[in-house]
């Protein structure tokens, strides 16, 4: 899947291009290129007989200035003429990572050309020659070049999006690309512009956030034909500062109101890998004030009202993530990559965007790989070499052929839906797989369930320091250390796995009743492990703001990974996931005050590749649990919803009701999940309470029959000679437990 470029002092991540196709007739170039944007640039013919469009040398010669004046550095490569005939070319835009440059000729541009399409690959703004290093800003402001606004603007869709679309728009305009034909391929922080430019289609957003139609600087109506966004996020926000609130099976996930937990790690060791902020080299500009975004977030709580932690949410909301820009199109045809054991950037970065757009465009052409890629864990394979070599190679073969169809017109339409491998160790063994499907639901026909009505803490001061940082970002997926039990934690286990094994195909899920003091100041970490031979593995990880009170719903980071027969799996809830004093060996920032957190009613689900019926324990998957005004993604729409307060109040009246002397009877069930602790039930005619009792605990898919004394005002009611049958109404008002529903009392003898 391409090179694999640094992040940061440590970081490396898989790199991949994009490529545009051609539906329109051919022009005829009279003759061979000589140069490119506007002149700027020239090409000179190589011995293949592709012609490479580069300056001589130095930030200056190789610039090209942008839409505002900023110079962008960039390559542009033509394919062999003799070969593929005269142009204009699909065009293949590339896109580095961050702390990358533009990619060399001879590297994924090559490609592209031997595929007959033309390839260009630009430095964003404020990494190396394009206004990033203090050498190439003194040269190109002593050529008369203006640096002014050429700091990282972090993949502001209305900057180095734009930048991207208006170099795309001169190499229109200079009849060598084909103006529909343009396609996006990137990693990381270039596939972050590969989804955006994918989501805009034919639009460019402009600096007061407006949409407007993407033409070329001549007028040229353009458009993205494909894109392939490898391991992108969707929402900056939610990846970089996450809260929790994310499921991947809801229909819509926008970040909301709570200020997430600090991914401190990883954001300490990107920030390194830029060249030039906002106020580095002059004044600094809010709006883009990274620095002082970090600076914030490393504060800490409280962060509830703060205005700076408001803004930035608002801002990276707003123009920095393909997922809030306007989806009133059908977006281009995507194919997004993402990495299984990829703590920055996990596998409900594409969900999000993928269960919203095929919400609103059902027919829209989209295709999922999930494999062994992307960002720490991913399995480091050589010097600053991130992810499987083999998977890696299998996403640029998915590219490829994305792109074959897309841009080109050739080969048979790629199916749309959903492939994976499993994380699979130790390294020198090929990933696990493959299994496909028509989309994500598909993939997890079997559930294994874990429940535990008891009470338990978790303490606000638990959690070990070395254990955090034994399975931190500096430490691939694959990791293993003695079991250390960790005081104060809560951890349930779902026992020995059998014979055959399970293969956890989604993200586990802990449904529950919390309550802590100060609500989203404080966090729940959670992380599942793989217990085998006094040795613990770390499968995937996740951190939410609870609310203060109530049923809730947790969420770890999705991955794919074979239980083998004789293991135990672990799901552990604790305060923190990081170490205060080490924030480069921790994964998440500890809470300034966190507090004691109360948990009980838990409800554990694993979604598993495995049938019903095929392994002992693996079941149908239950309805899906969603927060409240939370719609459900179309994909599950066979497995089915209900609302967390539902779940909670799963408390029902099942048959009907009695009456005889004082005592009223009843049957109240529990439904199938967890164990249910109702409270108090009571039974209404109008106005008037017929009878009211306390239940204690009902087993989980159980009943209790109970006889309630009825109130004097009820018996009054109910006695007489008219009618057996009263309809009535019943109510359940313990704790969260809440519901209510119609039944009818008939009287079966007299009323004292």
């Amino acid at each position: 899947m391409g090179n694999i470029r640094k992040l940061g002092a440590f970081v490396a991540f898989a790199v991949t291009l994009v490529v545009v196709a051609v539906s329109l007739p051919q022009a005829t170039v009279a003759a061979p290129v000589a140069s490119v944007f506007d002149g700027k640039i020239p090409c000179v013919e190589q011995p293949s007989g592709v012609r490479h469009c580069a300056g001589t040398g130095g930030a200056v010669a190789n610039t090209v200035n942008s839409w505002d004046g900023s110079p962008i550095d960039v390559n542009f490569a033509l394919p062999d003429e003799d070969e593929f005939g005269p142009g204009p070319y699909p065009l293949a835009m590339y896109f580095h990572g961050f702390g990358g440059s533009k990619e060399g000729f001879n590297g994924d541009l090559k490609r592209f050309t031997d595929m007959g399409i033309a390839s260009m690959s630009m430095t964003d703004r404020g990494f190396s020659d394009s206004c990033g290093k203090a050498p190439a800003i003194a040269a190109l402001e002593l050529a008369g070049e203006d640096c002014t606004n050429g700091f990282v603007h972090l993949m502001d869709t209305r900057y180095e999006v734009r930048d991207a679309q208006y170099l795309a728009g001169l190499l229109v305009d200079d009849g060598v690309v084909i103006p529909n034909k343009v396609g996006a391929v990137g990693a990381s922080y270039g596939g972050t512009k590969s989804i955006a430019l994918a989501a805009l289609k034919n639009r460019v957003m402009l600096p007061d956030g407006s949409l407007t139609a993407w033409n070329s600087p001549d007028g040229t109506p353009m458009e993205l034909a494909a894109s392939a966004p490898i391991v992108p996020p969707s929402d900056f926000a939610a990846a970089l500062v996450p809260n929790g609130r994310t499921l991947e099976y809801m229909l819509d996930a926008p970040y909301g109101n709570t200020f997430g937990v600090m991914k401190i790690g990883i954001i300490s060791a990107l920030i390194g890998g830029a060249d030039n902020f906002s106020g580095d080299n002059g004044p600094v500009q809010p709006t883009w004030d990274i620095k002082g975004w970090k600076t914030m977030m490393e504060a800490g709580e409280p962060y509830a009202g703060g205005p700076l932690a408001q803004f930035m949410v608002d801002e990276m909301t707003t123009h920095h993530s393909a997922y809030y820009i306007d989806d009133s199109i059908e977006p281009a045809p995507l194919l997004i990559a993402e990495g299984l054991t990829d703590d920055l950037f996990p596998i409900n970065e594409a969900l999000r965007y993928y269960n919203r757009t095929k919400s609103t465009w059902p027919d829209a052409d989209m295709s999922l790989l999930f494999a062994d890629i992307g960002h720490p864990r991913a399995p480091l394979t050589g010097e600053f070499e991130q992810g499987r070599p083999a998977d890696k190679e299998l996403g640029f073969e998915r590219v490829e052929s994305w792109f074959e169809y897309y841009l080109k017109g050739q080969g048979s339409k790629p199916v749309n839906g959903v492939e994976t491998r499993s994380q699979m160790c130790p390294y020198s063994e090929p990933s696990g797989g493959p299994f496909t499907g028509p989309n994500w639901a598909a993939m997890s026909p079997g559930e294994l369930r874990l429940t535990d009505p008891a009470v338990r803490t978790i303490e606000p001061d638990a959690g070990l320091n070395l254990v955090a940082t034994n399975f931190s970002i500096l430490n691939n997926a694959c990791t293993q250390k003695p079991v250390t039990p960790e005081p104060g934690t809560v951890t349930y286990s779902f026992g020995t796995v059998p014979a055959g094994g399970y293969t956890l195909m989604g993200a586990p899920t802990v449904i529950s009743k919390m309550s802590v003091a100060n609500g989203p100041e404080s966090q729940v970490a959670a992380r599942l492990w793989e217990i085998s031979g006094g040795q613990q593995r770390l499968i995937a990880r996740g951190v939410y703001r609870p609310d203060p009170s109530g049923a809730q719903v947790l969420q770890l980071n999705g991955n794919v990974y074979k239980f083998e027969p004789g293991t135990e799996i672990q799901l552990q809830l604790l305060p923190k996931d990081g170490v205060r004093l080490a924030p480069i060996a921790s994964s998440f920032r500890p809470s300034n005050d966190q507090q004691a957190v109360r948990i009980s009613d838990v409800e554990l689900r694993l979604p598993l590749a495995e049938a019903p019926g095929s392994r002992p324990g693996v079941k149908k998957p239950l309805p899906k649990v969603l927060p409240a005004g939370a719609k459900l993604a179309l994909d599950y729409r066979s497995t089915g919803s209900t609302t967390v307060a539902r779940w909670a109040g799963r408390v029902s009246i099942r048959g009907g009701v009695t009456a005889k002397g004082r005592a009223l009877r009843l049957k109240v069930k529990c439904s199938a999940g967890v164990a249910c602790n109702p409270g108090r039930v009571t039974v209404r005619q109008g106005r008037t309470v017929i009878a009211s009792a306390t239940v204690g605990k009902i087993r989980a898919g159980k009943s209790k029959n109970l006889s309630v004394r009825m109130t004097g005002k009820g018996r009054k009611q109910l006695r007489g000679k008219g009618s057996k049958k009263f309809s009535a109404r019943w109510s359940v008002s313990g704790g969260e437990a809440r519901s209510a529903g119609s039944t009818k009392i008939r009287r079966v003898g007299q009323i004292k």
